[in-house]
Formats: structure tokens, sequence, C-alpha cells
């Protein structure tokens, strides 16, 4: 069946081709020769957009960036040794925020492990259990059974990816020199093209991962909600950082919010902030981090939409006070204070389009409770505006955070840096009517590659994208800049 370099060059091809079939589009290639058959068999693929990354740190997190606003994974694609090691703390963050991102590492032949051999190191599970899969490609071989078994391994691994609960996956595979390409023969060329030819194998759950589609919400889920609702009499919405599938149900919360008399709060990073039709709320970080305002507007049932607030002020009142909470998040355990009543494991944006629809009897709601709320929410906008009027033309990370977002095109992308910018949005910029779709990486809140994970958001966003970043973290990332200036549209 021709020589082994011929076999490598069709199995590459076989390897790449399938990840194309399962739904890959992007690749983000790191430079290195081990890699050289998958590289070339990637830039050879028509159907995969490719981009040249110099530094594995800064592909990492450009691949996130490209997940998180497209929702599906990209394929990272470098060489042996340290190289794959460099992915690894995008890998936490991607596994600790539930995004979904291919890692394909090249590696060495058996031959050459465990023998001293230069940029030669274990790569088996190297990312340990911060990955929600993976498997050791292993050698090319040119049986039936394991050219049909390479493919099968790649649909599960972007199958995994894509599970339900997103995140990283990692497929290792070995490659001997010679590494660059050889034709196939016609009948290495022919059983590689019969495997392809073959339907790949889909995975059906009764749960859909789709963002388009909606998932069933059981009726007994919604009824515990509904009779939280209805035995409150000071209810509010409260919504976290989430992915921007949340974004297309903000009538849904609208609704909700005014069946059940609710007040919506909201976080930058939820979705529900900024955007024409919310009603949100912004201000009450700063309301809840003054005794009066915990006194004034203590909620007694929060629904909890999304991932762990960032709000110091809802940290303090939920440590002082124990609150009915629900929490609703498609797959985290969004409890950090370990006093929730109960948890939903659910699509957010599924979640309320059902409950929206639902009977709910308000007739409980304590109307000042509301009052209160909308007054200490005005009070707060006004003093950011006398503060932020003292300061006058001074540069200030008030006054940057409000200049930025007054700036920003409508519609487009904002990606927040960790730290203080994230946190000086939510203080110092009301709720906007501005469509921005808004990315974060809040999986371990980690200052590095935000450069970079801002250049993958943008490379696939049709209008503009706005990062707002802090000095630490920009300089952490200098190698983003690479990758930023690649970017067609505007960043």
């Amino acid at each position: 069946m021709g020589t082994a370099a011929e076999l490598q060059t069709a199995w590459a091809t076989l390897v790449i081709e399938s990840f194309v079939q399962a739904g890959v589009q992007d690749a983000i290639i790191s430079p290195g020769s081990r890699s050289t058959p998958f590289v070339i068999a990637a830039l050879e693929n028509e159907a995969l957009d490719c981009t040249s990354a110099l530094d594995e740190r800064s592909a990492s997190h450009f691949a996130l960036g490209q997940a998180r606003r497209t929702l599906r994974p990209s394929l990272l694609l470098c060489t042996s040794g340290s190289a794959p090691a460099n992915y690894f703390p995008a890998i936490v963050e991607a596994s600790e925020g539930g995004v979904p991102v291919i890692v394909l590492s090249a590696d060495r032949p058996p031959e050459l492990r465990g023998c001293g051999a230069n940029q030669t190191t274990d790569q088996l599970d190297l990312y340990g259990n911060k990955v929600r899969f993976f498997a050791d490609l292993g050698e090319p071989r040119d049986d039936a059974a394991s050219l049909r078994a390479v493919k099968r391994l790649v649909a599960q691994a972007v199958s995994e990816a894509l599970g339900v609960k997103p995140g990283p996956v990692h497929l290792n595979a070995q490659a001997r020199r010679p590494l660059e390409p050889v034709p196939a023969s016609e009948e290495t060329q022919a059983r590689i093209d019969a495997i392809l030819d073959e339907p790949l194998t889909q995975m059906y759950r009764a749960r859909p991962l789709d963002p388009t589609l909606v998932e069933h919400v059981s009726p007994l889920v919604l009824d515990a909600v509904i009779e939280a609702f209805d035995q409150a009499e000071r209810p509010v919405i409260l919504c976290g950082p989430a992915d921007l599938r949340s974004a297309m149900f903000v009538d849904a919360l609208d609704r909700l919010a005014e069946r059940t008399g609710a007040p919506v709060l909201a976080e930058t990073t939820s979705q529900f902030r900024c955007w024409a039709d919310s009603r949100a709320l912004g201000g009450f970080d700063t309301i809840w981090q003054t005794a009066s305002g915990r006194s004034m507007c203590l909620p007694d049932f929060v629904l909890q939409l999304g991932a762990s607030p960032i709000s110091k002020g809802w940290e303090q009142l939920s440590t002082a006070r124990r609150i009915r909470r629900i929490v609703v998040h498609p797959w985290q355990w969004a409890d950090p204070s370990s006093s929730a009543e109960a948890l939903v494991q659910a699509d957010i944006g599924s979640f309320l389009a059902a409950l929206c629809e639902s009977e709910l009897e308000p007739a409980r709601r304590d109307e000042d409770f509301v009052a209160g709320f909308e007054w200490a929410e005005s009070a707060v906008w006004d003093e950011v505006s006398a503060i932020l009027a003292r300061a006058g033309d001074g540069l200030t990370q008030a006054g940057a955070a409000r200049t930025v977002l007054d700036a920003v095109p409508d519609p487009s992308v904002l990606v927040l840096g960790n730290s203080l910018p994230i946190r000086d949005v939510d203080r110092w910029v009301p709720p906007s009517t501005k469509a921005l779709a808004v990315c974060s990486q809040r999986g371990v809140s980690g200052i590095d590659g935000v450069v970079s994970g801002a250049a993958g958001v943008a490379s696939l966003v049709d209008g503009a994208t706005t990062l707002f970043i802090g000095d630490v973290s920009f300089l952490h990332d200098l190698n983003g800049l690479q990758l930023a200036s690649a970017v067609r549209g505007p960043i």
C-alpha cells in the first residue's frame, strides 16, 4: 500500500478532513517541524480558514476568542515538546469557562519516547482533568478499521467539546520523518477517500446543543420557580456572566420581568444589560455595598441567571443574609456561597422562553420595594455623573470606562479585561440601549491572553470590536498584537 511516508501524508489529510466534516471551520497554526504533515493538510483544505500564530500562548487564547464568538470549537495545531504545554493556561480557562476548543498536538514516534530524544516529553494526558476528552491517535496504519477509528475519534472529540458541559479536548498524533508530504499512491488515496465518503457518526442528545434551538424545560422545574415567585414579595432577577446566545432572549426576559413584577439586575457580561429591549437596572452593586441600600433593597427571592455575579455588593449581601435563591446555568454548579435552594441545569434562553409563558400570580408584590430600587438606581447614576463631572478632563479609570462605552458603535462587540476594567464598566456605566455583544474571560478570570482573545473574537466579527483592558493585562499579552494586526475588521 505504498511507502510509510505516503501513508503518513494521506493519514494527516484524513485527520484534518475529518475535523472539517465534524464542523470545524477555523484552525490556528503555530510553527514547528513535527506537525508538518498536519499543517500542510490544513493549509490545503479549502474549507478550513487557517491563521498563523507565532506564540502558542497567543494562539490558544485567539482560539478561545473565536469560540466565544461562534460557540463552535476552533482547532489548535502545534508541534511536539513544550509547544502544547504553552496552551495550558487557555485550556484551564476553557475548562472552567465552558468554551469548546480542540488541540491537535504532533508527537514523536514510539522509538523516540523515554530515551532522552531532543524536544520529546510525555504528551499523553498532558492536560489531565482539564479536558473533556483525550485520545492518542498513535501512528498511521493502513487497515480500514484503524482508518475508520481515526475518523471516529475526531468526531468524538468535536462532540465532547460541544457537549452538555462544553470545553477543551485533546488529540495527540505521532509523526515520523520524513515529515514533508509525499503524494499517495492510487491505492492509498482510494482507501482514504473511501473512509471519508462514509457518513460521519452523528450524536443525538435529548438536550439540543445548537444555540438556535430551544430545549425542552420540564414543567416540574417551571412549577418550582413559579411557586417561589408567587410566594415572594420582593423578588429580583439577577443576571451574571453568560455567553452570547443569551442576547437572543432579551425580549423573553423583558416579558418575564413585566409578568413577575421583579426588577432585572444585570451585569454587563450577562448580555442583558446593553440591548435595545432591556429594562435592566445596573446600579445594584453600588446599592448593596451600602448599609442603607442593603436595608431598602433587600430581596426575599433571587432568580440568578448565569454564572456567579462579579458584584461585590451581591457577595456582601448573600454572605450576610440567607435569601431564597434558584440558580439557572447550562452546566455549572454556580453557587459559591453554598446557599442556593435549587439549581436548574438548562439553557438560559430556553428557560426564559418557557417561564415567561407560564401562569404567574404577582399579587403579593411589595410595590414600595420596586419603587425604592428604582429610586436608588436613579440616585446611583446621578452620583456617578456628579463624580465624573468633578473629575473634569482629568484621566481617570471611571472616565475611561464611561468614555469608551459612550463611543463604541451600535451595534458592535465589546471585550472586557479582568480585574478592574470589567468592574469599572459595571460601576461607572449605566445600562444602555446599544446592542453590544460582550465577551470576557470569566472561567478563571486571568489576565493572560486577553489581547489574543479579543483578536480571536474580532476575526469572526463583521463590524467593530472594542477591547477595554488594563495595563498589566496588555503588557502580559503583547504577542497578541501580531494576531490583532492581521484581523480584517476594525478592532
